[in-house]
């Protein structure tokens, strides 16, 4: 049983990676409304998949590593809004999905990286 538990597990984050791999080209070739609706699922079935063994220091991670998340993403936010209207750059951040994509990227690179480090 418990091998049937890792083995779904490591099915669900390879799924999600395939999903952020093929979300990404489709939102590179396809700029239609909704083309970055297969990144974003990606992104969160990676966040919300369970390590194989997932305990109270990685919950804590994750959780912390999610709040990090959105300061920064929120603070990219509103620096990309000013320099949008100060004419630096032509690329404004206003869609909530790509909001959400930043957020849980940035969530998952976060908490990796204090996963493996410390």
């Amino acid at each position: 049983m418990k091998m049937k538990n890792n083995v779904l597990k490591g099915a669900v984050k390879v799924f999600g990676l395939a999903a952020v791999l093929i979300g990404i080209l489709v939102l590179t070739n396809d700029g239609s409304r909704g083309s970055e609706m297969l990144l974003l699922a990606g992104l969160f079935i990676l966040f919300i998949s369970h390590e194989t063994r997932e305990d109270e220091r990685s919950a804590t991670l994750k959780a912390s590593s999610t709040q990090m998340a959105l300061i920064i993403g929120y603070a990219i936010s509103l620096l990309s809004t000013n320099l949008y209207d100060h004419q630096v750059i032509n690329v404004q951040l206003v869609a909530i999905n790509h909001f959400l994509i930043l957020v849980f990227a940035l969530a998952l690179i976060i908490y990796n990286i204090r996963l493996h480090i410390a």
